[in-house]
């Protein structure tokens, strides 16, 4: 028997049994054998067992294998973290030194795993908690201008032995701006601020470190607004009374428009030209050149900023003389046979040689009318003159067509012309205003007459009727057309007053005039109010043939069959006054008077008005002159049937200042009153109103602007002598430019003061 030694394999085998056979030398076919069990007792040692590491920093880290018997030592890493997966966790090579990551993980927890290659189930762990010592600084500006660009410069300075990641994120935002309207900044660090600023006009630029977030730098920048405004084109030439188009640009703030003007007057006038402010496009215009070369031969068409009035823009206009010609009246009308003046004016030129055209004819003929030299008689036919005044003298008989056309064609350019065109009349005719009229004995009525068909205006009065025999017995007309009403009604009691042409005493018109002992209404006042007004105001009767209440008894104001309490004092005026009660609805009230004997007068309607839906905007262009669906409904004062003088009775707005809370003093002047808005969230405004006819705090007061107020009137309070203090509230948000203070009293009458508030 001979003993043998059986030594293991330094790695544990899978599986983890084995054989041992013995063998006979002498007799090879005999063998014994024998079971082995491969068994592994390792252990494993990580040391260091905990450790901090910096970002991108390097640690040696060792494994111990211990074993009783003599295994294999080498050994397998593995890093791994519940934050990050592969390299993100770091790295670590087969000597066992751990490099960290250069981002910070979440969390910062690394395992270590060092695996027996003896045998892979047995293995040590050493944690690492990754650190993040490195510091983070941002220079750069404080202020940046709109629109424009600075460079902002983060320096990140790792601690010893680290590497973090030096790559920076950059953001920027804003208490008052969102994305793009904050500005943008490039990877870089260059910041482009935006062209508008925020309001508040502060933003913060951010810069984060990708390495570690947490680490962040910030600096806040103010954006300063550079308003600039420029017009295009900026230079033009324009024919006399030709056009051309601006355009103009402002940057800088949130309120682009401009008011134009030229030559420093707004909207131009004839002798410079004019040009459109307009409502709906105000930053887009056109300049109409005058007819003639203003003086020094250009003029300048300026944008001014409505944001900030002392930013504008300009362009110089030069002109080209082009002939025009100028021919007024534009239109007339005239009877057969009679005279119209014309005057000819060429422009841009010293050749004030016109020829006359009627209906394409060289002065005209007998069918058409013809040019007669001024003030000749019998006319004196002409084809030119130098200018000035021509007379036309129509034919003899109605033409056809009708109306005729009347050229000037000027000679120095006979492509230039104007025309006029005249109606022709068979016969003159006359008009006599007011049509027809109710009187009382002794009454007084002022007639006027018209006289179409030429231009001698002049007629003679009488009155005519069927009981006119006698003198006096249907009244009296003079000269300038008062009729005086007899004492006594005549029967019948129909009278005719007659106007009669003294160019041709065939042709007059006639009025009509009803003369009656009744009592007759001629006049209310006032004649409207709103629907839901507070009533209790006087409505004031005008007429004749009242009855006057002293000594009585006198006549009474009957209002929709009911009748009033009623004053009368005279024969020509009674007072009454209306209730809520009778203006709750929209229509009309016939109003009457009925004398004590029973008789009554003629009805006249009050009209109750339902309210408006508030002030509007009625824009109004060269190019689109009317506006419908925008028709004016006036209603009268409320105050107009008192007896007190207009000035003192009316509501109004006659001043609107600053008022200072501390020393409680109104300083009330004609410029408009600014306000400024804060640079965020909301401030108040003082001012202090006068009116002459007293501001009560019960009335309604507001600021114009969008459909939702933006500027709201938080307090009200009365410091006497028809002045009251206004405290607003005036968000960061407010729309600039003018505002209207709109007063409206219990009865609805509103008063303004137009253009008196500027929020800038």
């Amino acid at each position: 028997m001979r003993a043998v030694f059986y030594t293991s394999p330094g790695d544990l085998p899978t599986p983890a049994g084995t054989i041992v056979q013995a063998t006979s030398v002498a007799d090879n076919s005999k063998s014994a054998t024998a079971a082995v069990t491969i068994t592994s007792d390792i252990s494993l040692t990580v040391s260091p067992q905990a450790m901090p590491v910096e970002l991108g920093g390097a640690r040696a880290f060792t494994a111990s294998v211990n074993s009783a018997g003599n295994p294999d030592r080498g050994i397998t890493w593995i890093v791994s973290g519940n934050g990050c997966a592969g390299a993100n966790c770091g790295t670590v090579d087969s000597s066992g030194t751990y490099t960290a990551p250069q981002v910070l993980t979440a969390p910062p927890g690394i395992s270590l795993t060092a695996i027996s290659i003896a045998d892979p189930s047995k293995s040590g762990v050493g944690t690492i908690t990754i650190t993040s010592s490195f510091s983070l600084s941002l220079t750069g500006s404080a202020s940046v201008n709109t629109g424009a660009s600075a460079t902002y410069t983060a320096t990140l300075v790792p601690t010893a032995n680290s590497n973090p990641s030096r790559t920076i994120s950059w953001s920027v935002s804003g208490p008052g701006c969102n994305g793009g309207a904050c500005g943008t900044i490039s990877s870089s660090g260059v910041y482009t601020a935006p062209s508008l600023p925020p309001s508040p006009a502060i933003v913060q630029i951010t810069a984060s470190p990708v390495a570690d977030p947490s680490k962040a730098a910030s600096v806040s920048v103010t954006i300063i607004s550079i308003v600039s405004a420029s017009v295009s084109p900026a230079a033009a030439t324009v024919a006399l009374s030709g056009t051309q188009a601006f355009n103009a640009v402002v940057t800088g703030v949130q309120d682009a428009t401009v008011t134009w003007d030229v030559s420093g007057v707004v909207g131009g006038n004839p002798t410079l030209g004019t040009i459109l402010n307009s409502q709906t496009d105000p930053d887009n215009t056109v300049y109409t050149a005058p007819l003639s070369l203003p003086t020094g031969g250009t003029v300048v068409v300026r944008a001014r900023s409505n944001a900030n009035p002392n930013i504008s823009a300009s362009a110089t206009v030069s002109f080209t003389a082009v002939t025009n010609v100028a021919l007024t009246p534009a239109t007339a009308v005239r009877a057969i046979g009679r005279i119209q003046s014309f005057t000819a004016q060429v422009n841009n030129t010293a050749n004030q040689n016109v020829a006359w055209q009627v209906n394409g004819i060289a002065g005209g003929n007998a069918f058409a009318g013809k040019i007669c030299a001024s003030g000749s008689n019998p006319c004196q036919q002409i084809l030119n003159s130098n200018g000035g005044s021509v007379d036309y003298l129509a034919p003899a008989g109605v033409p056809s067509p009708n109306p005729v056309t009347v050229t000037a064609t000027s000679q120095a350019d006979s492509s230039k012309t104007a025309s006029a065109s005249v109606t022709i009349l068979p016969h003159i005719t006359v008009s006599v205003l007011p049509g027809s009229a109710a009187m009382s004995k002794g009454g007084q009525q002022r007639f006027t007459a018209s006289v179409l068909g030429t231009g001698n205006q002049s007629v003679t009065w009488n009155v005519t009727g069927g009981a006119c025999g006698g003198p006096g017995a249907c009244g009296s007309i003079d000269s300038s057309g008062l009729y005086v009403a007899p004492q006594s009604a005549p029967s019948p009691n129909l009278i005719n007053v007659v106007a009669t042409s003294s160019d041709d005493n065939s042709q007059s018109g006639t009025a009509t005039v009803t003369i009656s002992g009744d009592p007759n209404i001629s006049a209310v006042s006032p004649s409207s109010a709103y629907a839901g007004s507070a009533g209790g105001f006087t409505l004031e009767l005008s007429g004749n043939n009242f009855a006057g209440s002293s000594p009585g008894p006198g006549s009474t104001i009957v209002i929709s069959g009911g009748p009033r309490t009623t004053f009368c004092v005279s024969s020509a005026t009674c007072t009454t006054s209306l209730s809520a009660s009778d203006l709750q609805s929209p229509g009309n009230l016939a109003v009457r008077l009925q004398n004590p004997d029973g008789t009554l007068s003629n009805s006249v309607s009050f009209v109750v008005l339902a309210t408006g839906s508030g002030p509007d905007v009625i824009a109004l262009t060269p190019g689109a002159p009317i506006a419908t669906g925008k028709d004016i409904v006036v209603v009268e004062l409320s105050t107009n049937g008192g007896s007190g003088a207009a000035a003192n009775v009316s509501l109004n707005v006659a001043a609107i200042g600053n008022y200072s809370v501390a020393t409680s003093s109104c300083t009330l002047g004609g410029s408009p009153v600014i306000i400024l808005r804060p640079a965020s969230g909301t401030t108040t405004a003082d001012l202090c109103v006068f009116s002459v006819s007293g501001l009560d705090p019960s009335f309604a007061y507001t600021i114009s602007g969008p459909p939702v107020p933006d500027i709201t009137i938080a307090n009200r309070e009365p410091l006497g002598l028809g002045i009251l203090h206004l405290t607003l509230l005036v968000p960061a948000t407010s729309a600039t430019g003018p505002r209207t203070l709109f007063v409206e009293n219990p009865s609805k009458d509103k008063a303004a003061g137009t253009g008196a508030i500027e929020v800038r």
